[in-house]
């Protein structure tokens, strides 16, 4: 059965989330132009480095997942193929 949400739809979305508030934040605090405009878009700041934290915690969760299930694969296979001595 296909899934309505890929999990690569979340992540993709999580990245536009960040760059979209990073670059809205910048612009802003230019316009205004001095320390005044850094104070007023702190939070939008905060949201785009929050949702770029959040986007490497799930890539770096993956990647423990998937090294995992590498490693028991692994162990399963050599299980099975043990080599037996030549009888002699």
């Amino acid at each position: 059965m296909k899934r309505f949400w890929d999990p690569g739809i979340s992540r993709t979305l999580l990245l536009v989330v960040g760059v979209v508030t990073f670059v809205i934040a910048a612009y802003q605090t230019l316009v205004t132009g001095n320390m005044e405009g850094l104070y007023n878009n702190y939070w939008l700041f905060m949201l785009s480095f929050g949702a770029v934290i959040w986007l490497r915690y799930l890539r770096q969760r993956d990647k423990i997942a998937a090294a995992e299930a590498e490693a028991t694969r692994k162990a399963a296979e050599a299980s099975v193929k043990k080599p037996r001595g030549k009888k002699r």
